[in-house]
């Protein structure tokens, strides 16, 4: 860096703005400071900087969320994970993770549930127990890298503990939730994902019961989003954050689908009958395409509004939750 002050002052913002390990204070300032020389330079070429001072301050910390998040994603992808498929579902649960952690940070920090479904946000802890019955003590369904063994159940402990932690906000700031929307009967969900699990399951670990867990898991995740898109269909408006939330699982149930389409011949049963031969059929894997086809479809009407808004508004705002399902 140079010895003008300009330049001085562009270097020890840019440091602030990079440096993980500072407090929010600082980092916030850094930001700021970041944004100042922004608006010079952009002053200069005749560009108009959008984002206002007043702005940044009040979204520092999911600006330092996004950042810490978009971080490790490229880390990831750069020095743990490869190219094949196998990494696409843990990129799948990264992907999730995040949305746990935008919507229990706005929820905290804004003290506010409004548009949470406490009852999508129950499914996605039993189907994340249940799938940690499996993937905790086998390997028959993690993906078929090193690191993959690794970082997808600590993932799916990161959203199962997020979760936990929304729904006590829930009660915690109970007057926001809006339990009126927050109607669908769920009752059915776990008895009926359970004796799908057993019907349909595979056998990669070998072991029965984990294996119908794993399967169930699978079930309980493809009905698990809708209670939060039946709150729409009861006129419930969604905040920005529950939006972003939504469209996050989105995508994290788009590349899970696309894993599992590209790999579901990886659970076809095989036996050998005397006089026969070796006999193979493959309905888990059906199953389980069948199960994140229904994921993706069930948010599919959600997400047409969600794109509409954002081509038309270039963000949300507050999105109505008003939709023709």
């Amino acid at each position: 860096f140079g010895s003008s002050s300009f330049e001085r002052s562009r270097s020890n913002s840019l440091l602030t703005f990079l440096r993980p390990a500072m407090t929010l204070k600082a980092y916030t300032e850094g930001v700021v400071a970041l944004h100042q020389q922004a608006q010079r330079i952009g002053a200069t070429f005749g560009i108009d900087v959008p984002v206002t001072e007043k702005q940044l301050r009040q979204y520092s910390k999911q600006i330092l969320l996004y950042k810490c998040l978009t971080l490790g994603l490229v880390v990831s992808w750069a020095f743990v994970l490869d190219a094949s498929m196998g990494c696409l579902v843990t990129l799948a649960a990264m992907t999730q993770g995040i949305g746990f952690a935008v919507l229990a940070l706005k929820a905290g920090e804004q003290r506010s549930v409004a548009g949470i479904s406490r009852k999508m946000l129950g499914l996605s802890v039993v189907a994340t127990l249940f799938r940690c019955q499996s993937t905790l003590l086998f390997h028959g369904y993690l993906p078929y890298f090193g690191m993959g063994e690794f970082l997808f159940p600590l993932f799916d402990l990161c959203v199962a503990g997020l979760a936990v932690y929304v729904i006590t906000l829930t009660y915690r700031f109970s007057a926001t939730y809006e339990a009126a929307a927050d109607s669908m009967w769920v009752c059915w969900v776990v008895p009926v994902a359970l004796a799908l699990g057993y019907l349909t399951s595979a056998d990669a670990n070998g072991n029965v019961y984990t294996d119908a867990m794993w399967m169930a898991a699978v079930w309980v995740e493809g009905f698990s989003m809708l209670p939060q898109i039946w709150m729409g269909r009861m006129g419930c408006n969604f905040r920005s954050v529950t939006a972003h939330f939504v469209a996050l699982v989105f995508v994290a149930r788009l590349m899970g689908m696309i894993y599992w389409f590209e790999s579901y011949e990886l659970l076809k049963l095989q036996e050998y009958e005397w006089g026969v031969g070796l006999l193979t059929w493959n309905y888990p894997g059906y199953s389980v395409m069948a199960a994140h086809a229904l994921q993706v479809l069930s948010m599919c009407d959600f997400m047409y509004y969600y794109i509409k808004q954002v081509a038309s508004q270039g963000t949300v705002l507050a999105f109505s939750g008003k939709m023709d399902l």
